[in-house]
């Protein structure tokens, strides 16, 4: 017995194949993640990493399912600060089956899920971990997904109870890790991808956003937080490199609008970024091993 449990390791945990895990209808479900605490207090750049975290998430749902032809679910694990809803221009409630099961509101081709769908836009959410835990449970496992080919989920900030509990109560396909080039930010996205393998969730590769500033008038580049940061990170993991995405004042603006780049503007450099990386993530998925159904 303890070789059987030994090689189920070397391909992958027991947990992650338990099928009490998997949430109906959905075959793949991919964590994005910075691991990054905070919200950008150390690196004053007028939007904040977590906002540029989540302006990658939405952008990387609708690119694989714009680009990759996939039906994709988007769901907002940061109960804290849920932005989905302004991003992805949503203004309204969810609706319930008659097996009391939420139904995830659709724009853009994307079913999403937020904890900004169900309390007042600037209700302060004051929460302590077990009803965080409770309220996740039920916009995962409590919600109609239909049939989707891959589940979006953007994890809270950080590596604590919340991060923990939700990468091993998902059966996880892998993680997306996002950081910015400067040796701080990495710093985190290294404690991010060691708590992913603590979990034993795959890594899927690294992606570094804000890459480089583009002037608004004549396109140059300037590399303000670092050049090649996650780049080098990546190598030195071991992990693949996804991609790299510039900072532009496009972006802020398309998703202040709630209106995704890579439809607003899809033949951007920046769309073909997010396409790009997209196409990277999918392929990656692919080349996951199948994985077998045991229940325990």
């Amino acid at each position: 017995m303890r070789e059987v449990f030994g090689a189920l390791r070397r391909i992958g945990s027991v947990r992650n194949y338990a099928k009490h895990l998997r949430i109906d209808g959905v075959r793949d479900t991919i964590a994005v993640a910075s691991g990054k605490g905070g919200v950008g207090k150390t690196t004053t750049s007028g939007i904040s990493l977590l906002h540029l975290l989540i302006t990658l998430l939405v952008n990387l749902a609708v690119a694989l399912a714009s680009k990759c032809k996939l039906k994709v679910g988007l769901l907002d694990a940061d109960v804290y600060g849920p932005n989905i809803p302004t991003m992805m221009n949503i203004n309204r409630k969810p609706e319930v089956t008659a097996e009391k099961k939420m139904i995830p509101v659709e724009n853009y081709g994307i079913k999403c899920m937020s904890m900004g769908f169900l309390v007042e836009k600037d209700a302060p959410i004051v929460w302590r971990g077990p009803m965080v835990a409770n309220a996740l449970e039920k916009m995962t496992r409590g919600v109609d997904w239909g049939n989707l080919d891959i589940l979006v989920v953007d994890m809270p900030p950080g590596t604590g109870d919340v991060q923990i509990a939700m990468s091993q109560n998902l059966q996880l396909s892998g993680a997306v890790i996002v950081s910015t080039p400067q040796d701080v930010a990495l710093m985190d996205a290294r404690r991010g991808v060691n708590m992913f393998n603590k979990v034993d969730v795959p890594i899927l590769g690294m992606v570094e956003n804000m890459s480089c500033f583009k002037c608004p008038h004549c396109s140059e580049p300037s590399y303000i937080f670092g050049k090649g940061g996650t780049h080098r990170t990546a190598a030195e993991m071991g992990l693949e490199f996804l991609g790299e995405i510039p900072l532009v004042v496009e972006i802020r603006e398309a998703c202040d609008q709630g209106d995704p780049i890579v439809l607003s503007s899809p033949d951007s450099a920046v769309s073909k970024a997010y396409g790009d990386v997209a196409q990277r993530v999918f392929q990656k998925l692919k080349e996951q091993p199948a994985q077998p159904q045991i229940i325990l």
